[in-house]
């Protein structure tokens, strides 16, 4: 799980929408935690600007609130958590290689593995080097 992104009453709604927009894209799932009202207004502008950034590419963003406990500054109190998701499943961006080789031209599906038989040479190399010398591979 990502981490949670706090927001606080003063906490600009477009650049935690951005945040929150990039978690989604990368992870998949993202949480926020808010504290006290105009926190957690905060938190549900930026949700729904977040939703407008994800739209053109056909993700539709919800949330699901929920209370938590939190201790801060040895304080107990009462946050507000959303988890933000994807109605329908979404494939984040860090899930691998295979994002973007559905389109991928054979020329570029030749190149990648060119790149990759040249890494691997490039490791044996390096293996096959002896000696504690400083080497700059360029």
């Amino acid at each position: 799980m990502a981490e949670i992104l706090k927001v606080s009453s003063t906490s600009d709604p477009s650049a935690t929408a951005g945040a929150l927009a990039n978690t989604i894209r990368e992870e998949g799932v993202a949480e926020l935690q808010a504290i006290g009202p105009k926190a957690v207004n905060q938190s549900v502008k930026a949700i729904t600007i977040a939703r407008g950034y994800m739209a053109p590419s056909g993700v539709d963003l919800v949330f699901l609130p929920s209370f938590v406990d939190v201790e801060i500054d040895g304080e107990n109190k009462t946050a507000m958590r959303m988890k933000v998701r994807t109605r329908l499943p979404f494939k984040p961006s860090n899930a691998g290689e295979e994002r973007g080789k559905k389109d991928e031209t054979p020329e570029k599906e030749e190149e990648r593995e060119k790149a990759k038989e040249v890494e691997r040479n490039h490791e044996e190399t390096d293996e096959d080097r002896e000696g504690g010398e400083d080497i700059l591979d360029i």
